[in-house]
């Protein structure tokens, strides 16, 4: 029983990313308005998640853990490593459109990055039932503008709602699958320092991802109050 109802609350936290498909029906007159703002607010979300939860605390860890040369390589050869993967990814992204391209490299990094978070949220419910509905909420209220990050790219870039929703889908439903197949392979063996090692790479994705492809195309918009005022609504949902 324990399985199933941790099974559930990771489903309903993973899915709720696929509520920011709905922001896609906001019917605006200024398209450019609305995308470079909710570019902006994808680009807060995904930094500050990164700096605020996925990074500090594994980086602390491999600190106390490995010795400094080993952490010193896990600190440089891990984001080289992701940057050249996201060089491979976008020469392999025929597409033209960089909406689309954001869309699809958000996709990808949402998926890591849930998969992850889906193994957390399943075995603190099976721990501690009351202490994973709170942090089933919490990550509820984050996933949503993760949806938005990738649904809107996706949408406008190709102007199709069905392909911006499978995306979405995609990205919640790995936050399911991943916990799942995690705990039927590994129930009796959960690696803690595998699972920090890849938290801090899914914090590094994240936000080179970010600088090296949200950032330039927010900039071509040319406007900071569209800028300020995505970065504003990242900074207020993420400390609600």
């Amino acid at each position: 029983m324990e399985i199933f109802t941790s099974f559930i609350l990771t489903s309903i936290a993973g899915l709720s990313t696929c509520l920011g498909y709905l922001f896609t029906y906001i019917n605006t007159k200024n398209k450019d308005k609305f995308i470079c703002i909710f570019l902006s607010f994808s680009l807060g979300v995904m930094i500050l998640i990164s700096i605020k939860e996925l990074i500090p605390i594994p980086l602390k860890y491999i600190y106390f853990k490995y010795n400094l040369s080993t952490f010193l390589s896990i600190l440089i050869i891990i984001p080289i490593i992701i940057y050249i993967i996201i060089n491979y990814l976008n020469s392999n992204l025929k597409n033209g459109n960089s909406l689309y391209r954001v869309g699809v490299l958000n996709t990808i990094s949402m998926i890591f990055h849930n998969i992850l978070e889906g193994i957390v949220t399943f075995f603190t419910a099976l721990s501690n039932y009351t202490l994973g509905i709170k942090l089933g909420l919490a990550i509820m209220a984050h996933n949503i503008p993760e949806g938005i990050s990738i649904a809107v790219p996706i949408y406008y870039g190709t102007k199709n709602r069905g392909r911006a929703f499978l995306y979405t889908l995609l990205a919640g439903s790995s936050e399911v699958i991943g916990a799942l197949l995690f705990y039927l392979i590994f129930k009796n063996s959960i690696n803690v320092n595998i699972i920090n090692i890849l938290l801090y790479t899914i914090g590094c994705l994240m936000i080179i991802i970010s600088i090296k492809e949200i950032l330039p195309e927010v900039l071509k918009y040319k406007n900071i109050n569209w800028i300020l005022i995505g970065l504003l609504l990242s900074l207020f949902i993420l400390i609600l």
